[in-house]
C-alpha cells in the first residue's frame, strides 16, 4: 500500500477518513502510518499521519497503538514536535492505560493552563489527565488546583473540558 504519496497534500476530513478506514485490522498499514507520524523531514505528511491515526476505531487504536504508548507519550511530550501536539493527545486519550505515564501527566499538568497553548491542544490535556488521574485521588487534588489556574472566562472548548474533568474526577 502507497501510504506517503496522498499525505504530502492537504487532505479534506473525508479523505482523513477514508484514509483511516482503509487501514482497519491492517497492522502494517497502521505501522507504515506511525512511521509516518514520526518522520520529521515533511511536517505535512506527520500532521496528515497523525490526524489519520486520531481516525482509527477505538479497537484498532488499542490493538496496534497500546503498544507504542510510551514511544507515543514521548513523541507527545518532546520540544521539537513538528505538528499539532494535540492530535497526538486525542490518540493517547483513547488508549486504554492501567497506569499513568508521569512524564506525560506532568506536562498535561504544567501546560494545560498555559494561554499560549492551542485551546484545543489544553482541552485535550485537560480530558487525558482527567483520566490519569481518576484513581488516584491524590492525583484528582493536583489536577484540582491546576484546574483552578485556568481563567473562568477560558474559550468554551476549554471551559468545557475543565467541567467535564470536574465531573469526572469527583463521580469516582
Amino acid at each position: 500500500m502507497q501510504i506517503a504519496s496522498p499525505l504530502d497534500t492537504r487532505l479534506s476530513k473525508t479523505q482523513v477518513r477514508a484514509i483511516a478506514d482503509s487501514l482497519h485490522n491492517d497492522e502494517c498499514g497502521i505501522a507504515a502510518m506511525l512511521g509516518q507520524m514520526k518522520q520529521t523531514d515533511n511536517p505535512q505528511v506527520a500532521y496528515n499521519a497523525a490526524w489519520v491515526l486520531c481516525h482509527l476505531s477505538k479497537d484498532d487504536k488499542k490493538i496496534y497503538l497500546l503498544p507504542h504508548y510510551k514511544e507515543l507519550a514521548d513523541l507527545a511530550t518532546s520540544a521539537g514536535l513538528c505538528f499539532r501536539r494535540g492530535l497526538i493527545l486525542a490518540i493517547l486519550a483513547d488508549l486504554p492505560t492501567d497506569e499513568p505515564n508521569g512524564k506525560l501527566l506532568d506536562f498535561c499538568l504544567t501546560h494545560l493552563a498555559v494561554p499560549t497553548e492551542n485551546n484545543s491542544t489544553r482541552s485535550v490535556m485537560i480530558k487525558l489527565a482527567a483520566k490519569m488521574c481518576k484513581p488516584y485521588p491524590e492525583l484528582c487534588e493536583e489536577l484540582m488546583l491546576c484546574l483552578d489556574m485556568i481563567p473562568q472566562d477560558s474559550c468554551p472548548s476549554v471551559a468545557a473540558a475543565k467541567r467535564n474533568a470536574l465531573k469526572k474526577i469527583q463521580n469516582k
